[in-house]
């Protein structure tokens, strides 16, 4: 993904995301206890878990910022904007 699309993400998507607690790190701690894995196993998976989630969710923004931009076509594939 492009910088600019971190940097959007950031501050306008992620902390929405926060509040909405879409990533539940207690529900995925007891799935894990009731998985009878080792607490350092536990934490690489929570570790590789929140990053596709973080991956994930930036590509969806992404593709989402730039299908809104589209349809109000400020948005041109091929070239420059063309000021008129």
């Amino acid at each position: 993904m492009c910088i600019m699309d971190e940097k959007l993400f950031s501050a306008y998507c992620d902390p929405i995301m926060q509040k909405a607690e879409c990533f539940n790190e207690s529900s995925l701690r007891n799935l894990f206890d009731s998985l009878d894995l080792e607490e350092s196993l536990h934490d690489k998976l929570l570790d590789a878990l929140s990053g596709l989630h973080y991956q994930w969710s930036l590509d969806a923004f992404a593709v989402g910022l730039h299908l809104g931009l589209s349809l109000r076509g400020d948005v041109r594939h091929g070239g420059p904007q063309q000021v008129q």
